[in-house]
């Protein structure tokens, strides 16, 4: 037999499943009529005892109930079903927000049935809706936005989705057996039944009215309900998935030679590696920046937060550069790499050293400021979270770290002389506590911080107050934010090395080829010389 008969064999199976005329009706008879009979079997014995009524009334009621819960909880929020995230996805900087926005607004689209599973054609037309949205986004100023991106991200956005893909039907129940082939003849098999099924359908209310007149008022409906909620539930993931790769295609921020297991990151363990192409996100700690003026605490405070043995109190007075200490907290879960800096205030070189401090501010996932409270010279704090806020608006591929305020040196406002911690900053009681509430209101005003990010802090070894008890729980709930922030930063990192080792690469393959190509153009030639030399 040749290739091409042996192919033509092959498609003819796939569209002739050998299924024609009376061979269908036989095959809709062995499975109709076992049912058709063991049904009016049933009816009849019911009849007879009298218990049709009653069981015909409970199926009606367990129905009835269920196509209620059914509609009740598919309402929910949550819904039956699984639903895909709202959250901006762990990877996303604040440029590609509004492009998760646009997203969303489809999802609530079909939330809204505006958008209802009709043909595989609505199905194509609405993806290519979403890619063309989301590239008009991100290169507004191309001819077609829809064509600008790399063939190598193209191919990497089909991968990753195929991965989705593959993810989403490996657990369904023999996913692994069936073949395009079973799934082309299972549906040709069910159009060729159908006018067998519609016969049944007409015919069994003959057999059994009672049964016939619940599933028409109560199963049909629930199952109707079922495979829209079903339909509107796969479109809802479609929506999503086609969404997110679009981001991750038109952003030109995915990377091309490795996955990035970001989820394993933002573990409570660290980054692990698992799979052959699977690489940690970072290769660095979380990186924690101490910011703040000379003699506002900042050395006591780490003292305080990680141990008098591990910072040297007497270092920073001695110089306003970095200090860096490996840090740990078990706490936190991680290494923290801890910045103390100080002296951007300086008179003698304010420029200098504000540009220092801004320089590190933007290598830092976490910015811890420790502002005094009985200084009110606070202008060089203010400059500098207004640059650190001007070069984050500028470069929106990149998201700015968490900052959190330390105000020390509580225990010094009035009266000076009295303590008696703890004290209600929220619905202040008592006179220190309305000055130290005082104060959080005027930095939160000077600095451009919410008072919420604000915590009061004593450092004195004898009056140490408020570490443990209010800012080391607010750098706990904001570890995820610092992590995003170092993520964010270690692939945008990764990714410009990773050009210039596809460029090293590419240089590489381009030398091997022209030297291939090279030496057979002068190995013809020589041969070429060679025989006409002889002739």
């Amino acid at each position: 037999m040749s290739k091409k008969s042996a192919i033509g064999n092959r498609q003819s199976a796939i569209r002739n499943p050998q299924l024609k005329g009376w061979r269908v009706w036989i095959l809709a008879a062995c499975l109709l009529v076992p049912l058709l009979g063991i049904g009016a079997a049933g009816g009849l014995w019911l009849y007879e005892r009298g218990w049709l009524g009653w069981v015909g009334l409970a199926f009606l009621g367990g129905e009835t109930l269920a196509l209620v819960l059914f509609r009740r909880w598919g309402r929910l929020g949550e819904g039956v079903l699984p639903q895909p995230s709202s959250a901006v996805p762990l990877t996303f900087a604040p440029r590609d927000e509004p492009a998760w926005a646009l997203v969303q607004e489809y999802l609530a689209r079909v939330d809204r049935q505006e958008i209802i599973l009709t043909s595989k054609e609505q199905l194509l037309a609405l993806g290519q809706d979403i890619l063309e949205r989301v590239a008009t986004y991100y290169h507004p100023h191309a001819a077609e936005p829809f064509l600008a991106v790399q063939l190598p991200q193209l191919f990497r956005a089909i991968e990753e989705t195929a991965r989705d893909l593959a993810n989403l039907t490996r657990d369904v129940p023999l996913a692994h057996k069936i073949t395009i082939g079973d799934a082309v003849r299972g549906y040709q098999l069910q159009q060729r039944l159908k006018p067998a099924y519609n016969a049944y359908r007409v015919l069994y209310p003959l057999l059994n009215w009672h049964n016939a007149l619940f599933q028409m008022l109560v199963t049909d409906r629930l199952f109707d309900v079922a495979k829209q909620t079903l339909a509107q539930w796969l479109l809802k993931w479609y929506v999503d998935r086609v969404g997110y790769h679009a981001i991750e295609l038109y952003s030109g921020r995915l990377p091309l030679t490795r996955r990035i297991d970001s989820e394993a990151y933002f573990a409570p363990s660290s980054p692990t590696v698992s799979g052959e192409n699977l690489r940690p996100v970072s290769a660095g700690p979380l990186r924690v920046l101490i910011l703040g003026q000379v003699k506002a605490g900042k050395s006591s405070l780490a003292n305080a937060l990680f141990g008098e043995h591990r910072a040297v109190t007497d270092v920073l007075p001695a110089t306003a550069h970095l200090t860096s200490y490996v840090l740990d907290r078990a706490e936190l879960g991680t290494i923290l790499v801890v910045s103390d800096m100080g002296g951007y205030e300086d008179p003698s070189a304010p420029q200098e050293r504000l540009a220092e401090a801004l320089t590190e501010a933007l290598q830092s996932d976490l910015i811890l400021l420790v502002v005094s409270a009985v200084n009110v010279a606070r202008e060089p704090d203010r400059r500098l979270l207004t640059q650190l806020r001007t070069h984050f608006a500028q470069h929106p591929e990149l998201r700015p770290p968490p900052v959190v305020v330390a105000l020390t040196h509580i225990d010094l406002l009035r009266p000076p002389r009295e303590w008696a911690p703890p004290y209600n900053v929220v619905t202040p009681d008592s006179q220190k506590a309305h000055s130290i509430r005082g104060a959080m209101n005027a930095v939160a005003t000077e600095v451009g911080l919410p008072a919420e990010g604000i915590v009061p802090v004593c450092l004195l070894p004898a009056r140490v107050y408020n570490v443990e008890e209010a800012l080391m729980p607010l750098l706990l709930a904001i570890v995820p934010e610092a992590k995003r922030t170092l993520l964010i930063r270690s692939l945008k990192t990764f990714r410009e090395h990773e050009q210039w080792e596809i460029l090293g690469r590419q240089s590489r393959a381009t030398g091997r080829f022209l030297v291939q190509f090279g030496t057979e153009v002068l190995k013809k030639t020589v041969e070429r010389v060679l025989a006409e030399g002889r002739l």
